[in-house]
């Protein structure tokens, strides 16, 4: 779907909308929407910096994370423990925290450096660009605290599980499993605003199901469901993955859920397609096939349209 649109060049539902708008007016937000990372004012520009003084903070807080987990992971793991437990076992929120720390002390003493050559009002700006920094991030953490205020809720009263149950108590067709597995993957996810809580909830539920019933349907079953929590992830307005896109690419968190919804749903449903044919026939490249068919010939009448 990403390269068919991109060749193409060609966007369709609010996506197309809001792309018609920048094009002819220059506006890339509607006006009056909130951007949850808008600086609230201009900072000053000085053009003497270098491509390090934004590279060396990226590559610290890369390194440093990865850092963080291999030792949390392999004081969990114990000793002797490969790389795979000790990727299983690290506290990835701790390593998340140490990258983010090591990234800033880092930018710091880019900074330090480039204040020691250019000292000319560095401590007023220092101390402005970490108040503006503060302030841009702060409705980005609300949101993010609200949604995990939700997941939690919902976790709690166990809506998972019951969607899980729905699916076991079906008694369709076997050959739609990975369809169903796909489609209430997706619904948990978004209503959940997590693919990995779907994962844990539902994969291993797949399992029993394809073992009880037709075994060569396992890893379809498996797959199914990754695909179709990932799906529902990507469009939940609640998941942390949705939110902070939004925040990084500066747009109104609402206009980026309903301009990505129509693309990730024309892929779903293809996928689902694949799903049906890959559960009839067993054959995995004919499914493949069917999907990539439907894709095709969105992207004909995409074409075909103005």
């Amino acid at each position: 779907m990403v390269f068919l649109v991109a060749v193409l060049n060609r966007d369709f539902g609010p996506m197309k909308k809001h792309e018609n708008r920048a094009v002819q007016t220059g506006e890339v937000v509607f006006s009056g929407r909130e951007i949850p990372s808008e600086l609230k004012e201009d900072l000053p520009v000085s053009d003497r910096g270098t491509i390090g003084g934004l590279v060396w903070p990226i590559v610290a807080l890369i390194i440093g994370t990865v850092a963080a987990m291999l030792f949390t992971g392999s004081r969990a793991a114990g000793e002797g423990a490969d790389i795979f437990a000790i990727f299983e076992n690290t506290d990835v929120a701790k390593s998340l925290f140490i990258g983010g720390v090591i990234g800033l002390i880092t930018a710091l003493v880019v900074f330090a450096r480039q204040a020691a050559v250019f000292p000319e009002g560095a401590g007023a700006v220092l101390g402005k660009g970490i108040v503006e920094g503060i302030k841009s991030m702060l409705p980005a953490v609300y949101i993010l605290f609200l949604a995990w205020t939700i997941v939690a809720l919902i976790g709690e009263l166990g809506t998972g599980t019951y969607l899980a149950g729905l699916v076991e108590k079906s008694g369709l067709n076997i050959g739609f499993l990975p369809m169903i597995l796909f489609v209430t993957a997706g619904i948990m996810a978004f209503a959940a605003g997590t693919s990995w809580g779907s994962f844990g909830i539902l994969l291993p539920i797949a399992g029993e199901i394809a073992a009880a019933t037709d075994i060569s349907l396992l890893l379809p079953a498996l797959a199914a469901v990754l695909a179709g929590a990932v799906f529902g992830d990507h469009c939940s307005p609640i998941s942390d993955t949705t939110i902070l896109s939004s925040t990084g690419a500066g747009s109104n968190h609402i206009d980026h859920v309903m301009t990505q919804i129509p693309y990730a749903l024309v892929s779903a449903l293809a996928a689902a397609a694949g799903y049906i044919v890959l559960g009839f026939t067993e054959n995995m490249f004919l499914g493949l096939a069917v999907t990539i068919l439907l894709l095709v010939m969105f992207a004909f009448i995409l074409k075909r349209t103005k």
